[in-house]
């Protein structure tokens, strides 16, 4: 299970109270809009208009305007996305981040992202 379920809801629903909330695009965002053919800079303010839960695998989404086509609305991880320092929620929704982040890297089983691959050795040509 990567989610506490119960937790992330119980987070949703402080965040609802906080909406429109402000944010910022994450590395990982920039990257996935400028394969759309948007261009986003990290310090370019966006503003989250709902949130929803996608389940244990998608985990907290979030519904952003602030992206270049104010008609739309993007979908985006909430793990992609950078909430300023000072907002209310900042610190419980960087504690989802880390967790949910670490989880997903390596399903929470020793360091975040790291394998061991043994090399097969070779045997020598007489």
């Amino acid at each position: 299970m990567i989610d506490n379920q119960a937790e992330a809801l119980k987070l949703i629903k402080k965040m609802k109270t906080q909406l429109p909330m402000p944010a910022y695009p994450g590395r990982e965002m920039i990257q996935a809009m400028r394969g759309h053919g948007i261009t986003l800079k990290p310090a370019q303010r966006l503003e989250i208009v709902d949130v929803l839960y996608l389940g244990d695998e998608g985990g907290i989404a979030c519904a952003i305007k602030g992206t270049g086509d104010e008609q739309n609305v993007t979908i985006s991880s909430l793990t992609h996305l950078v909430v300023p320092a000072e907002h209310p929620l900042a610190e419980e929704i960087r504690a989802y981040q880390r967790e949910r982040t670490f989880k997903l890297s390596g399903m929470g089983q020793g360091k975040p992202g790291s394998f061991t691959v043994k090399p097969k050795n070779k045997k020598k040509k007489r």
